[in-house]
């Protein structure tokens, strides 16, 4: 009984032993090339910042510490100082005895 064609195992080269994994070497250095620039300006790689990182590390101001801190899904560079009225009396805080109360309610 005959295998069919793919079940045929193909004549091997013997140069092919060495030429794969260097063109595989090859293909992984230039995909590399390519991906990791990327990778470092979009902030991708773990414990390494990029310069533009940096450069808004030094515009930060870490002296609000005792201000608390005011949530804005939006970074324009102008941060809000103080919460805005809807907002007010709406922080839930834990009790002492269990459970959760909404700030307005303590009042």
């Amino acid at each position: 009984k005959q295998q069919p064609f793919c079940f045929k195992q193909l004549p091997q080269l013997p140069a092919m032993d060495k030429v794969a994994p260097v063109l595989g070497g090859l293909a992984t250095l230039y995909v590399a090339s390519k991906v990791i620039p990327v990778m470092y300006h979009w902030e991708l790689i773990p414990g390494v910042a990029s310069p533009a990182w940096w450069a808004r590390a030094n515009t930060l101001r870490y002296d609000h510490y005792s201000e608390g801190i005011v949530y804005s899904q939006y970074d324009n560079g102008d941060p809000i100082r103080e919460i805005p009225e809807e907002s007010k009396g709406k922080m839930i805080l834990r009790q002492k005895r269990g459970g959760w109360k909404l700030q307005s309610e303590m009042e």
